[in-house]
């Protein structure tokens, strides 16, 4: 039987000390909410991790610094990958210090996971950054929370180049805290001319709500075909849709269909 428990009452320190004394091989894993890290100990040392999509030397220093709550799993005698590193115990402590002095440093400077960013970039003097710092800048317009900016990444590694990015003053707190996620809604189809058969018609305050919620990208999901959302005053509840894109769904007049903002 796995040792098994819960990250309230050890920290992972602690746990990974306990595998390390006692000269155990096999995978620990991690675990809090999404978060997941996959650690592989050979006769004590730990020789790979794993964290979200990050390996190596990294993804021990993040999982070090995320994991202050969650659940622990270890499991001896699993097959483990190839090694890419070699940390024992007298280098886990050093390692450990600095993963929470960076997490505690962040801490007061980060936004709330639901908070608007927005930029307050001049490229007339483009800064010198990392090529995650200038991904998170090119997303923030439309993904402009670190709860949407952190999904598929390394958490961890997001926010510290976020935290840069505010201590530098290249993106701003705005104080307005988004929804979290945006729902469909269910309109009436209207057979009309749009600019284009790739464009559908929405009522603006639709389109508006979408928008301010920080991850909408100005295009909608109708029948499972991708459509541009093209906003226009008083539509209400009704949607226009070209005679090709009608066809193109399967759907008439006065039908209802769901809308859905395209991932």
């Amino acid at each position: 039987m796995p040792l098994a428990g819960d990250l309230s009452g050890f920290s992972v320190d602690e746990v990974i000390l306990f595998i390390m004394r006692g000269g155990k091989s096999g995978r620990l894993a991690l675990k809090h909410d999404a978060a997941e890290s996959s650690l592989y100990f050979d006769a004590g040392a730990i020789v790979e991790v794993i964290h979200g999509r990050v390996h190596g030397p990294g993804a021990l220093a993040s999982a070090l610094a995320a994991f202050s709550a969650g659940q622990f799993t270890f499991y001896e005698d699993e097959e483990m990958p190839a090694p890419t590193m070699h940390v024992d115990e007298s280098q886990l402590s050093g390692l450990a210090r600095q993963a929470h002095i960076e997490t505690d440093t962040m801490a007061p400077v980060l936004p709330d996971v639901d908070e608007k960013l927005k930029l307050m970039l001049s490229f007339a003097d483009p800064p010198s950054l990392t090529p995650l710092q200038w991904l998170l800048l090119a997303q923030i317009p439309r993904r402009c929370t670190l709860r949407h900016l952190s999904e598929g990444r390394d958490l961890f590694a997001v926010k510290k180049a976020l935290s840069l990015l505010l201590v530098s003053g290249l993106v701003q707190r705005t104080g307005q805290i988004m929804s979290a996620g945006i729902t469909g809604v269910r309109l009436n189809v209207v057979k009309g001319y749009t600019r284009e058969d790739k464009a559908v018609e929405l009522d603006q305050e639709i389109v508006a709500g979408w928008r301010e919620s920080g991850v909408f990208a100005g295009q909608v999901l109708v029948g499972g075909h991708v459509f541009t959302a093209l906003a226009r005053q008083g539509l209400g509840k009704s949607i226009v849709m070209s005679a090709p894109a009608c066809r193109l769904c399967g759907v008439r007049d006065a039908q209802e269909v769901d809308v859905i903002p395209a991932p």
